[in-house]
């Protein structure tokens, strides 16, 4: 007896904010796939990459809500770790039964994305994996403002606001350019040290980037203040911001 073909599970990046930003690819899998996993940090709270590519659904039924905790420098790891693991143990059930499963999530699959964890959980028990690369905010941020992330010999660096000072202080020292993801978790630290640093003019902050609410910030002081969680700093020490 032929054993039953299981599904194909697949990482969507669905971009900022945009809904016109997915790939044709992307909005393709999504309309065709069984099941679309939209991660939420809370049941029962709007997901975010669920309203970005509600419109390339057709069928809403299909749209299974998966709560994962946000990773923040408090979280403890065996918490996030057994979610992770036993949001893919349901996931798996639902390719065991030939589903083609739809994991969505913000920006690109492989920037800071909590889809990484549960990838390798399924990857390690033979599970045909698709990702489909998104728009990360960066570059859709470097895009609109005709910002050039990095030229000729420049360095770019990405760093989380949820890494050690330590490590943000290294990367500051290292590069020219530097990307601040999540950096919500500590703003006003990071702008204490870019004045710090005399770099209080060499910063573009965007939140809700791409979206209806999207700001731009050049403002030293409103980086000291609360910003959108939804936010993307740019770093640039040799290229005029303001």
């Amino acid at each position: 007896m032929t054993a039953a073909k299981k599904g194909i599970f697949y990482g969507i990046g669905v971009g900022p904010g945009d809904p016109d930003l997915i790939t044709v690819k992307a909005a393709r899998v999504l309309d065709s796939c069984d099941v679309v996993i939209t991660p939420t940090k809370k049941m029962g709270k709007p997901s975010i990459a669920f309203e970005i590519v509600k419109s390339h659904i057709t069928d809403l039924s299909k749209v299974l809500e998966m709560n994962f905790p946000m990773i923040s420098l408090s979280a403890e790891r065996d918490v996030l770790e057994k979610q992770w693991q036993e949001n893919a143990d349901e996931i798996e059930l639902l390719l065991n039964e030939g589903k083609n499963v739809v994991f969505i999530t913000l920006g690109d699959p492989m920037v800071f994305s909590t889809y990484s964890y549960v990838m390798e959980y399924l990857l390690k028990r033979n599970i045909e994996v698709v990702t489909l690369s998104g728009v990360p905010s960066f570059c859709n941020l470097g895009a609109q403002l005709n910002i050039p992330l990095t030229q000729g010999e420049e360095s770019l660096a990405i760093v989380a606001m949820t890494q050690p000072v330590e490590e943000i202080r290294a990367i500051l020292d290292a590069h020219q350019n530097i990307v601040v993801m999540k950096v919500s978790a500590n703003n006003a630290w990071m702008a204490q040290e870019l004045e710090a640093r005399g770099l209080e003019k060499s910063f573009v902050l965007v939140s809700n980037i791409g979206m209806a609410n999207q700001q731009v910030v050049r403002d030293i002081d409103v980086l000291k203040a609360k910003i959108p969680y939804l936010s993307t700093l740019l770093i640039k020490k040799n290229y005029p911001l303001q």
